[in-house]
């Protein structure tokens, strides 16, 4: 990819390193399972949402 152009995987993992997070590069799996459960009423600002549709 060009330089400033991400998929979403890519853009989450750029903006956590960018804040000193260094998480694994992957897929949004690996996203998924390197975080933890929030209970919907502890979310905060900036916390990642994902969608799991099994």
């Amino acid at each position: 990819m060009e330089k400033g152009h991400f998929d979403c995987s890519g853009f989450i993992y750029a903006m956590l390193r960018s804040n000193g997070i260094m998480w694994a590069i992957g897929i949004t799996d690996t996203l998924v399972k390197q975080g933890k459960r929030v209970p919907e009423k502890g979310l905060q600002v900036g916390d990642l949402n994902f969608l799991l549709f099994l």
